[in-house]
């Protein structure tokens, strides 16, 4: 579903049709007016949107896979706290442990 998010640049409205999430297009707004604070004003108008748009989607696409590698970060302290016991493993474990007190006894 597409949505309609309105971010401003350098002093200027734009609305943006996104497909994603309207708060991660709004910190992707948010970092590409960071990065662009120090553009020369001397760039046409023309070419400033297409800087816009063309750092919209980088900061957009960046974000996302910030947020991934966090939810990653977060199954994997998950997992670290409540590891799954893996069955084959712990049978193979226990027949390994029956060979070794069988072997000791005889």
């Amino acid at each position: 579903m597409s949505v309609t998010v309105k971010v401003n640049l350098l002093g200027r409205d734009y609305l943006l049709r996104s497909q994603g999430d309207p708060d991660l297009v709004q910190a992707a707004a948010v970092l590409v007016e960071e990065k662009l604070s120090g553009l020369p004003k001397s760039v046409s108008v023309d070419t400033r949107d297409r800087y816009m748009l063309a750092m919209l989607n980088l900061a957009g696409e960046y974000l996302q896979e910030k947020r991934k590698n966090q939810e990653i970060e977060v199954e994997r302290q998950e997992w670290l706290t409540n590891p799954v016991v893996d069955v084959q493993s712990k049978s193979r474990e226990a027949e390994l442990i029956e060979r070794i007190e069988n072997a000791l006894n005889q």
